[in-house]
């Protein structure tokens, strides 16, 4: 009787050890959410987001102390949350909230987690373009400054062409209200200006419209 009590707990141990494992491992804390826009106090930004806002802020030690900047270093997911002019971003691991007055007056990211190759930012590019004119977003009215064209294959050579030596990008507006920057930018290998193995990063900024009359 000992032998086969023993055989058989030793035969669940197995089977349980296993699936204790499966567990521990596919456990995944949920992706922080950022909820911010500028001019949105920090107390709300706090208050609204997952992600943990306070232990990500550096604090200014003034009298009263006060919010500096906040800074993202692991996955998050940003909410632009205007009622009007929102949107989500992508996952980032990368970002940057500044804060004044208790308010936030910039904030920078770059709306994907690594740097990638070209057809994979450029069809990021274009995702992003279109989400930001649906809400509302448009280029600020100056020579130059339009919409980055990546709809043929003539476009995209031509962008990946210019980004082995310069940036490119466009500056957005919701006039009075708000600016944003998208630029585009060769990151990695780019001195060896070949398309297959150059890697490619989006940055993203916004602050107040500084622009419009």
């Amino acid at each position: 009787m000992r032998i086969r009590y023993s055989t058989r707990r030793s035969f669940w141990k197995r089977p349980l050890f296993f699936a204790l494992l499966l567990c521990i491992t596919s456990f995944h804390y949920p992706m922080g959410i950022l909820r911010v826009h500028i001019g949105k106090p920090y107390e709300s930004v706090v208050q609204d987001s997952t992600f943990p806002v306070t232990w990500k802020t550096a604090v200014y030690p003034s009298d009263p102390p006060h919010p500096s900047s906040t800074w993202i270093s692991s996955p998050v997911i940003i909410t632009f949350d205007d009622e009007q002019h929102g949107f989500t971003l992508p996952v980032t691991k990368f970002g940057a909230i500044g804060w004044s007055d208790f308010k936030a007056i910039t904030l920078s990211t770059s709306p994907m987690l690594e740097t990638v190759p070209f057809e994979q930012a450029v069809n990021l590019l274009g995702e992003l373009q279109q989400m930001f004119k649906k809400a509302g977003w448009s280029p600020e009215a100056v020579e130059g400054n339009d919409w980055l064209k990546t709809e043929t294959q003539e476009d995209k050579v031509r962008l990946q062409t210019k980004l082995f030596d310069q940036m490119d990008g466009v500056i957005l507006l919701i006039p009075h209200k708000y600016s944003l920057f998208l630029h585009i930018k060769c990151y990695a290998r780019c001195d060896e200006r070949n398309p297959e193995t150059a890697k490619y990063l989006i940055d993203v900024g916004f602050g107040e419209d500084h622009f419009s009359d």
